[in-house]
């Protein structure tokens, strides 16, 4: 990842832009490739490749039913790593609370709130969110100069105890089916299980291909015991093919460049602002620059047509997550 005082050119496309387009910015466009990679280890079948003991199936089954348990799992692990890693947790439920909020008030009801602030408050509360959003920055910066080495500077009990975090059900549920549920397929684990139960075939291929453990769901079990006595073999194919290979979805860094383009876009949009897609191809550009990858990103050299349409698409596949409920 490039060093703090590398990215000058990624300095220049930002310095117009609101603070959390900056932070979100250096975000999918430093961590774009170690991402694909974190993808491929899922893809191949071994994402962890630690020695974990997995729940009982049971437990690990309702796991599927029970976003609210993995939310909490996961949040946890994070806020236990260290402070910097718990501020980010933090920062990132007070946004989601935010975005919460707003989608409850109209734009009129919105200017009549702040009608009622005085200059002084209102200074004092964009003073906060800047203060909150350059801790947040900071954090990100700090992170991609040290690329995951304060992990090696833990102490043995230290090492010890985020392993045993690591270890959690919760945890090991949002990487090895959670996440490239998500990522690979742009649908989550209890939609995709809902339409499997249904008879739906291509939910079920894919998440037997993602997770062989779905084949001790009762519903899933019935739907097993069926097709063994069935004239029409077809499913009963499908599911022995879909149990002995991985998933099929194709992945590559363009993929995953036009996801996070996407992402952007569209917390842009969500404070009032809307990127052309030619600005967002020059933030791609500048960070290549800054990581001494030449003057463009050779990964998105596409048409400007083609990249505005990758846009619209990845608007629309994040625009299918669910808000955690944390309550």
């Amino acid at each position: 990842m490039p060093k703090v005082n590398t990215m000058k050119y990624f300095e220049q496309w930002a310095k117009d832009k609101s603070p959390l387009i900056k932070e979100a910015s250096l975000l999918i466009t430093t961590y774009s490739e170690p991402f694909l990679e974190f993808l491929k280890t899922v893809k191949s079948g071994d994402p962890i490749k630690e020695d974990i003991k997995l729940p009982p199936v049971k437990d690990w089954l309702n796991l599927y039913r029970n976003h609210k348990k993995v939310y909490h799992g996961v949040t946890s692990f994070f806020r236990q790593l260290n402070e910097d890693t718990a501020t980010v947790i933090n920062l990132y439920e007070e946004m989601l609370s935010g975005i919460h909020t707003f989608k409850q008030v109209t734009p009129s009801e919105l200017n009549d709130m702040l009608s009622e602030l005085t200059t002084e408050d209102q200074k004092e509360l964009l003073d906060a969110v800047k203060s909150r959003l350059e801790e947040f920055n900071g954090l990100l910066l700090n992170d991609s100069i040290n690329n995951g080495n304060e992990i090696k500077k833990l102490s043995k009990d230290e090492k010890r105890r985020l392993k045993k975090s690591r270890s959690r059900p919760e945890v090991i549920f949002f990487l090895r089916v959670w996440v490239p549920c998500f990522l690979l397929y742009g649908e989550y684990p209890p939609y995709l299980l809902r339409k499997a139960r249904q008879g739906d075939d291509d939910a079920l291929e894919k998440l037997l291909r993602l997770d062989k453990s779905l084949i001790y769901d009762k519903k899933i079990q019935a739907i097993f015991h069926l097709e063994t006595v069935a004239k029409k073999r077809a499913r009963m194919t499908l599911i022995t093919k879909a149990l002995q290979n991985t998933p099929k979805a194709k992945l590559d860094i363009q993929k995953i460049k036009y996801l996070f383009a996407g992402f952007l876009s569209l917390i842009s949009i969500g404070i009032g602002q809307r990127p052309a897609a030619a600005e967002i191809h020059r933030l791609f550009d500048a960070v290549a620059r800054d990581m001494d990858k030449g003057y463009a990103d050779s990964d998105l050299i596409v048409s400007p047509e083609t990249f505005e349409k990758a846009i619209q698409r990845a608007r629309t596949f994040w625009q299918t997550i669910p808000l955690p409920d944390k309550k």
